[in-house]
């Protein structure tokens, strides 16, 4: 059976974790994280009744989200902002397209966002000839390279400084030995002459206030803030899963999603916009897409719906031992790590995703550091028992464990041939176990041979 292409980019993706480079590079930069977040995280008394008081605020938000979601776009209306509403990533580009051409504009500036690169925004603009401007820096090398985001706080995570010096080298007149604080420098300045007189910014949303009509944004480098403050339209694209009830709910999620992307107590740019700009300073229009992108499938399963109070602070993939090892692209998918692991399976196809769910290593790291408290073992083994019950597991792996189970219960067949053994190993094994590990050899003697021997 040949293996589907999801299943096929994993396997090939995961040969990365025999590249001893590249796994001193991700562990550097994740070790970081965590030495970041241990310094961070004596700021609070008890940060797990804050975790507790997260995990009701953002459960509580999906289960009254129909209501939220009206709310909003009752008082982001009334501010004089539009709301859209997209059933999946195509309606959501065909609307952003719509309203680049109103504007007859031929470039746009975007932020980091998970939700822009869910619905592939940049190989949609560019196959259409609008020029993309990253403002973040890290994104803005990547897409220099033609490459893809690597984590979902920290995109170019899998580049050393030297690989960074060399992409920036190769597009511009900047000297070979940079140093970080030279190179960083240079890419802002870059953004902001790219940036001028660039009407259309987009951007995603880190929560949604049903009450107030707000879409809040937060960052570190200030670029979406100038960005939307320069640009004449800025569009927001925006899971409907990012729904909160009211401003005074950031006073727990704000801090803690601090705390777990960067090990800080606030974000340096944190900002709300409800709508267009009453003055002159902002943008003339505001429109906001609010996208399901078969979110409203993953909430009907009743425990893994859990996994949308995800409030993206990247924490679980910084310490998660796979992704660690394999790396970002071998996921094959929008959303990587824990999260990714649950979600993925439910909205895009459980037969072809399933494999994520049985790399997990149920390590519980996960679960330990998440801000919201999301039980992310616990439905990645709710997700393995929904792939056996409708019978879209692994055909080989079953077969392999029902010729375990029938040698083990009987010894007489424990102990036959050896060529016999040896030939189901190398047919049902081999292919699952990897072309990096030497295959497990059987004992020339079988234990009741040997148990024989010793007890004569």
């Amino acid at each position: 059976m040949m293996m589907s292409e999801p299943k096929t980019i994993f396997k090939q993706g995961c040969e990365v974790a025999f590249d001893e480079e590249h796994w001193q590079k991700i562990n550097y930069s994740t070790g970081c994280h965590e030495q970041n977040f241990a310094k961070g995280k004596v700021n609070y008394r008890n940060l797990d009744l804050e975790k507790q008081r997260a995990y009701t605020l953002r459960n509580k938000s999906l289960l009254n989200l129909e209501k939220l979601l009206v709310d909003f776009e009752t008082h982001f209306t009334d501010n004089g902002g539009k709301v859209l509403w997209a059933r999946n990533a195509d309606d959501a580009l065909t609307m952003i397209f719509d309203l680049i051409r109103k504007e007859k504009a031929n470039a746009i500036t975007r932020s980091n966002s998970t939700v822009l690169d869910e619905i592939e925004l940049n190989g949609f603009l560019e196959r259409n000839n609008i020029r993309v401007v990253e403002t973040e820096v890290g994104r803005f090398i990547l897409h220099l390279a033609k490459q893809k985001s690597y984590h979902p706080l920290s995109p170019s995570i899998h580049l050393s400084k030297e690989e960074n010096n060399a992409i920036l080298t190769e597009n511009f007149k900047l000297k070979s030995d940079s140093s970080i604080k030279q190179m960083v420098n240079f890419v802002r300045h870059e953004v902001a002459v790219e940036s001028q007189e660039v009407k259309i910014c987009i951007t995603g949303a880190n929560f949604l206030i049903s009450e107030a009509g707000g879409v809040v944004l937060t960052e570190n480098e200030g670029n979406i803030l100038k960005s939307t403050s320069t640009a004449k339209v800025h569009i927001v694209v925006a899971g409907i899963d990012k729904m909160i009830p009211t401003v005074d709910d950031l006073g727990v999620l704000l801090p803690l999603l601090s705390l777990h992307s960067n090990g800080q107590s606030m974000a340096a740019c944190n900002s709300i916009t409800f709508g267009p700009a009453k003055h002159d300073n902002g943008p003339e229009q505001v429109y906001v897409i609010l996208l399901d992108n078969n979110r409203s499938s993953l909430l009907s399963h009743e425990k893994q719906r859990q996994v949308m109070s995800c409030i993206q602070c990247g924490a679980c993939v910084s310490v998660c031992p796979i992704y660690k090892n394999i790396g970002g692209y071998s996921y094959g998918t929008k959303h990587i790590g824990p999260v990714g692991t649950v979600m993925t399976p439910l909205m895009e196809g459980l037969e072809e995703y399933n494999h994520l769910n049985a790399a997990c290593s149920l390590c519980g790291r996960c679960v330990e550091i998440c801000p919201v408290k999301i039980p992310l073992d616990d439905l990645i083994i709710e997700n393995r028992h929904l792939a056996i019950t409708e019978k879209t597991g692994n055909s080989r792996y079953d077969t392999l464990l029902k010729t375990m189970i029938w040698h083990c219960k009987s010894r007489k067949k424990m102990d036959g041939p050896l060529f016999f053994k040896k030939m189901e190993m190398k047919r049902l094994l081999a292919p699952l176990w990897g072309d990096n590990r030497p295959m497990p050899e059987f004992a020339s003697k079988s234990f009741s041979q040997q148990w024989r021997e010793r007890n004569l």
